[in-house]
């Protein structure tokens, strides 16, 4: 896909592609600790401690950085079902009207997810048996759904002036 021609589109589109690379980047290193410690389990036993913490917590901030390349792709889930024979104009206007809904959620996520980052750290809440912060893996997933927020608000603007990105 191509990055929109706008300046603000640009941006906002390899900003998604950088933290869409973050989260397989953290996929990755998540999948080599995976291996590692089926290794340790098959070599010595034991596996390693807390991988499963780690892995949760990992997931949770991969997935969140994936979420905005998919908005810029238009590649979320889509179901035309009801929309297969309307005009081009009403489907870009119910996409747009999508885009919306996703810019609602994920700025009332993040929203959320800043408060409850601020609650954890508070309350010092920790992973049973690393002691690793909770409020970490909020704090990194914060910005996603930032981005996020900013990604539906430049596709729906995109679809109700028409321009789409092939």
């Amino acid at each position: 896909m191509l990055a929109p021609k706008d300046p603000c589109g640009r941006l906002l589109f390899h900003l998604c592609r950088g933290f869409a690379i973050a989260g397989g980047l953290v996929l990755m290193i998540i999948t080599v600790m995976s291996v590692a410690s089926t290794a340790s389990r098959a070599v010595t036993g034991r596996p390693l401690l807390g991988d499963f913490e780690l892995v949760q917590l990992g997931c949770a901030v991969a997935v969140a950085a994936f979420l905005p390349w998919g908005q810029m792709r238009r590649s979320h889930v889509l179901v035309d079902f009801f929309t297969v024979g309307v005009s081009l104009n009403t489907r870009r206007f119910l996409d747009g009207i999508g885009a919306l809904l996703v810019t609602g959620c994920a700025a009332l996520i993040a929203w959320r997810m800043m408060i409850g980052t601020v609650d954890l750290k508070n309350s010092s809440e920790s992973s049973m048996l690393l002691g690793v912060p909770i409020w970490y893996a909020y704090a990194l997933m914060v910005p996603s759904f930032m981005l996020l927020t900013l990604a539906g608000l430049h596709t729906a603007w995109s679809e109700f002036r028409g321009v789409r990105q092939p």
